[in-house]
């Protein structure tokens, strides 16, 4: 009554067409060399363009130009700590306008001395002689250098601010100007430079023009082989073949199952009209009994 035992065997092969078998031949040899070259990366000077000489050029001329550098940003830096310090706000310590005040102060003085005093001095000579040398010569005198003094005063104060005003302001942009200055002295390397970088990144596309070349060169047995068998893949055509074997004992219980499964299909042929129609469907089946 027990079952039997079921073995499947199946094998699924797939026949290319002779145009599809053509394509995977001719990509086979494609994917061995890509297989078997090996691979290389560029290195060194090969991947990166070194420095032109205008820019090495430059640089040495930047690096030689920083002590003049220094020198105009010290200086600056000296005056605006002398400016700081209130003395440049005195005029007896600003030798500037000490030298414009006493350029526009001897004049006065040597009018004084040469021309006023020298004819008070021959007017009195020139009178009755009782008044030679006296209080009046003395007080003639003593006004004109008075009045000289106050002249002086006058002209060195209205120069001394002046001046004073036109220093500062002049030595602010200056000060102001001196970082501008310094740098102005790099201008030459900062030029040479600049035409450095650009000759440099010619070089440097240059080489990964060559670089890309090459690595393509690398790429394209891939590249074929791919493009050869995903070609042989989109050609129509083609069979799938299937193989195998099967084998089945379904045992006692399964025979007897059909058969009356078998003997049901015969007497339903009788239903419910009976008679002698139903028994010559059963006699072929008697017969062989």
């Amino acid at each position: 009554m027990g079952g039997g035992t079921a073995a499947d065997t199946k094998t699924t092969t797939q026949q290319l067409t002779p145009e599809q078998q053509k394509l995977v031949g001719m990509s086979m040899p494609q994917w061995a060399q890509f297989a078997n070259a090996p691979m290389t990366m560029p290195t060194g000077d090969q991947a990166v363009a070194g420095f032109t000489q205008p820019q090495v050029q430059g640089q040495s001329d930047i690096l030689s130009a920083t002590g003049a550098m220094g020198g105009d940003v010290g200086t600056a830096a000296d005056t605006n700590r002398y400016l700081s310090s209130g003395a440049f706000l005195d005029p007896g310590s600003n030798p500037y306008v000490q030298n414009a005040v006493k350029a526009a102060t001897n004049p006065i003085y040597q009018q004084l001395s040469t021309q006023t005093l020298p004819q008070l001095a021959s007017g009195g000579a020139a009178g009755s002689g009782v008044n030679y040398g006296g209080s009046r010569e003395g007080i003639a005198q003593g006004l004109a250098s008075g009045l000289a003094s106050q002249a002086a005063g006058n002209t060195g104060a209205g120069i001394m601010n002046t001046a004073l005003g036109q220093g500062l302001e002049a030595t602010g942009r200056a000060i102001g100007q001196a970082p501008t200055s310094a740098a102005a002295r790099g201008l030459p390397g900062v030029t040479e430079s600049a035409v450095g970088a650009e000759q440099q990144q010619q070089q440097q596309n240059v080489l990964n023009a060559n670089n890309a070349a090459a690595m393509f060169q690398q790429m394209l047995p891939l590249l074929k082989a791919q493009a050869l068998t995903s070609g042989a893949g989109a050609l129509p055509g083609g069979s799938t073949t299937a193989t195998g074997t099967s084998s089945s004992d379904p045992g006692l219980f399964a025979d007897i199952l059909g058969g009356a499964s078998a003997a049901g299909g015969l007497l339903g042929g009788l239903g419910k009209a009976g008679g002698s129609a139903g028994i010559m469907g059963l006699a072929p089946l008697l017969g062989m009994i």
